[in-house]
């Protein structure tokens, strides 16, 4: 068993995919799939079971991937260990977000962030959609994003932290308490428009767990989705931690099984400047948490 075993379990374990976890990864499918077999091998136990087109964790694999990823944070303990800080020089960081993430960096982690390195400045540019802001990666014009995982082939990948997406839905539609995901058939839904990635995502969502929802409505501008879904417009996928302060104006319920998604920083390959590095390693220590897949 390998370190890279388990960083390629881990990977599995949260694109729901082989696909998904070789474009992160950057490595050919097969290579990950031999890898995977001979971890099942090994222990002697089956890791992940096909649903749809997707995998998910056994029990057994569930127990596995939480070990897996103490052992990840040992190992990287140890590294922090030994590692010598350098004073941070002054300078700019070019974070891009899209709007609801650029709400989680202001809110959440800048402010710690500036408290302990009041010398370094982040500047959070907002990308309307996620093209944009992987646009601005490549070109240079920002040096590092938060985003919602997972992300394209070709950058560096810190996840920082999960959550659940649950179904919000007008207040008094008619669906169990958690919600089947054979439930979402028909339903009406607002979704991004029809050709932007996040929409691909949502589709291969759908694809998986084998519904076509009916679409309702469709806006990139997320932060129309609640007041929509108040007036009544239909019902949409949206972060819990976000959608229960409109819990008095909207139904918000669980998928079964849950929805899990991760957030992380990006940012390309290549030379990393201290100031990066600095927020990287401030993020990973505040951030990186456990994800449970149940």
């Amino acid at each position: 068993m390998t370190l890279q075993q388990l960083r390629y379990l881990i990977a599995v374990a949260e694109h729901g995919s082989l696909t998904g976890a070789a474009q992160e990864l950057f490595i050919v499918q097969p290579a990950l799939s031999r890898s995977l077999q001979s971890l099942e091998r090994e222990l002697n136990v089956v890791l992940f079971a096909r649903v749809g087109r997707g995998l998910v964790p056994t029990a057994a694999g569930i127990q596995v991937i939480n070990l897996a990823r103490k052992v990840l944070r040992g190992v990287q303990a140890i590294k922090d260990l030994v590692h010598v800080e350098e004073p941070t020089h002054s300078g700019t960081v070019h974070l891009a977000a899209t709007a609801t993430l650029a709400i989680e960096c202001t809110s959440c982690l800048l402010p710690g962030l500036a408290k302990r390195y009041p010398e370094l400045h982040i500047v959070v540019d907002r990308q309307d959609s996620r093209e944009a802001l992987f646009a601005s990666l490549r070109s240079g014009a920002t040096d590092i994003a938060m985003v919602d995982l997972p992300a394209p082939g070709g950058f560096e990948v810190l996840p920082l932290r999960s959550y659940e997406v649950v179904l919000v839905s007008p207040k008094h539609t008619r669906l169990p308490d958690p919600v089947s995901w054979t439930d979402l058939e028909e339903l009406p839904m607002i979704l991004p428009s029809r050709r932007s990635a996040r929409r691909a995502d949502f589709e291969m969502l759908f694809a998986t767990a084998g519904v076509r929802p009916t679409v309702a409505m469709e806006t990139d501008d997320r932060g129309a989705w609640i007041p929509c879904v108040v007036a009544g417009h239909g019902s949409v996928l949206w972060y819990a931690d976000l959608a229960q302060p409109f819990a008095s104006s909207v139904a918000v319920r669980s998928m079964s099984p849950r929805l899990i998604r991760t957030v992380g920083m990006v940012r390309g390959r290549g030379p990393i400047s201290r100031e990066v590095r600095t927020l990287l390693d401030y993020s990973r220590r505040q951030g990186v948490q456990e994800i449970e897949y149940v």
